[in-house]
């Protein structure tokens, strides 16, 4: 008998289409910083983005789908793709937990 252990699955977000929730956020942007301060009114709690996060949350300011922001990510980073996509996993899990990005999936 084969268990699957259900937490150990990482999200899937190919073919999604991710967009930031700015409805539930009030946002502060450093840009000459790269840096972002996001306000979440619901736990009223800040949290800051720079580096890569401060990139990736830009992207999303418009519809984008997770293909184009691996992409476009690469282009600024030097970094593994393997690596790049990984780390992007885990932030945009953590954004979608706080209703901070809409994710829909791609119709063919």
């Amino acid at each position: 008998m084969v268990f699957l252990d259900i937490f150990s699955q990482k999200p899937n977000y190919s073919n999604s289409y991710l967009i930031c929730n700015t409805t539930s956020i009030k946002t502060k942007s450093f840009p000459s910083l790269k840096k972002i301060k996001i306000f979440i009114k619901n736990s009223e709690e800040f949290i800051s983005l720079d580096g890569v996060a401060f990139d990736a949350w830009q992207l999303m300011g418009k519809k984008i789908l997770f293909e184009d922001l691996i992409k476009k990510l690469k282009n600024i980073y030097d970094v593994p793709e393997e690596e790049l996509k990984r780390d992007l996993i885990k932030f945009i899990s953590s954004l979608e937990k706080n209703n901070l990005v809409k994710i829909t999936k791609k119709k063919d």
